[in-house]
């Protein structure tokens, strides 16, 4: 009959076992990115550089155009002169016109394969700067996932000491019955016991709001019976700063070198086809009072000269060398900043390393030291009050040396992050 209830207890908890999901930090980052909406932007960054590839290649398609014009003129062209037995025609005052022009491109000193470029780079750009935008994320979901962390620790610590008052308030309730023990002495107890119960539900608070908010960062349903992995073995490979922030730098640095070039071609020679047929009155004839067809055909060459006076293409391109300089000095800002911040992590990292021993070695003292007040407050040798400073002493070495756990776990992770360097 036993075996019943046992079995059961067994395939519940499987079945709620195989109901909780496992994450780990790079599995949230990982969700958190494809689950941004920043994620979209770069398909539609890219579908719009393509789209305005096409519209620049119709540059090299022939460019036609329909034309038309009626006109009365108050005087036209005459001879003023009369000669004998000859008539001059004179040209209508109505004048019609319906023309056809087709110009097509030969060489455009470059300029539209410089456009073109200047999409692509101008894509990069702004791909880059989703991509950097994105890279905050590892910082929201980092703080959300070591939070829950070191709440499921204090959670772990707080319920520890509360199953061991929970046996320690039987036994002074029975002395109290006995008369051994005086009441106060309970009611401290359980004042104790209450006062951790509160810190443990504030505990699991604290893990449920994060838990939403990672949820909601993520788009998956995550609960507070779910599992969180840390890595322990993070390390750093590199001291490099190789940051998404950098390629975004020298993306711009590009696109300032691409408009450069772009003025100069916008102010090299340009020669092109065209041609013109038409259908009106006069014709290319313009004595001739009747509709004709007509056709006009040659080569065309255009040379800018006015930058050459004005000064326009040297000022824009020292414009473009400024911008450069001014996109320099912020990437090496931001260099240093990080350098800086790497610094600092690393000393935090060995500050965290050192004190870790030691707070060990404070939790397994003051363990020993409640321990001996517990049996203490059996004789009636400390008082209850006695007994609850040990077990406040014992909490808070126990609640230091998991801050410190955690903290040292993500100052590792924050190496990692402030460098660029997967994990």
């Amino acid at each position: 009959m036993k075996k019943v209830p046992i079995l059961l207890l067994l395939v519940f908890e499987v079945f709620y076992g195989y109901s909780q999901e496992k994450y780990t930090l790079k599995q949230c980052i990982d969700l958190a990115n494809i689950n941004s909406p920043l994620a979209t932007q770069i398909p539609l960054i890219e579908q719009n550089a393509t789209l305005q590839k096409k519209i620049l290649n119709a540059g090299y398609l022939p460019q036609s155009s329909l034309g038309g014009t009626a006109t009365w003129q108050s005087e036209v062209t005459s001879l003023p002169i009369s000669i004998p037995g000859m008539s001059v025609p004179t040209p209508p005052q109505d004048q019609y016109k319906a023309t056809i022009d087709v110009v097509q491109n030969i060489w455009d000193g470059g300029l539209t394969s410089g456009q073109k470029n200047m999409a692509q780079s101008l894509a990069k750009v702004e791909s880059q700067k989703v991509a950097v935008d994105l890279y905050q994320i590892k910082d929201q979901v980092s703080a959300l996932f070591f939070g829950i962390l070191l709440s499921e620790k204090l959670l772990e610590n707080t319920q520890l000491v509360m199953d061991e008052l929970v046996g320690k308030i039987e036994k002074v309730k029975a002395s109290v019955q006995n008369g051994v023990a005086m009441k106060s002495s309970l009611l401290q107890l359980e004042a104790k016991f209450l006062d951790l119960k509160q810190q443990n539900t504030e505990a699991q608070l604290r893990k449920k709001s994060a838990v939403e908010a990672l949820s909601i960062l993520t788009g998956k349903s995550i609960s507070v019976n779910d599992q969180f992995f840390s890595e322990e073995n993070i390390s750093l490979s590199s001291n490099e700063i190789r940051r998404p922030e950098l390629v975004w730098f020298d993306n711009q640095s590009e696109l300032q070198n691409i408009n450069s070039n772009l003025v100069r071609s916008k102010n090299l020679p340009k020669i092109s086809l065209f041609g013109t047929g038409g259908y009106g009155k006069p014709g290319l004839n313009f004595l001739a009072s009747d509709f004709k067809t007509y056709f006009i055909g040659g080569v065309q060459l255009k040379v800018p000269l006015s930058y050459l006076y004005a000064g326009s293409q040297k000022n824009e391109i020292e414009q473009f060398s400024v911008n450069r300089k001014k996109i320099e000095s912020q990437k090496q800002a931001f260099l240093l900043a990080s350098n800086v911040k790497l610094a600092n992590q690393k000393a935090e990292l060995e500050r965290l390393s050192s004190i870790l021993e030691t707070d060990k070695k404070l939790v397994e003292i003051r363990s020993e030291i409640k321990k001996t007040a517990d049996a203490q407050l059996t004789n009636g040798v400390i008082s209850a009050s006695d007994y609850i400073t040990e077990v406040n002493n014992e909490i808070l070495a126990r609640q230091t040396l998991a801050i410190h756990q955690v903290q040292y776990l993500q100052a590792k992770v924050n190496l990692k992050v402030i460098t660029g360097e997967d994990f």
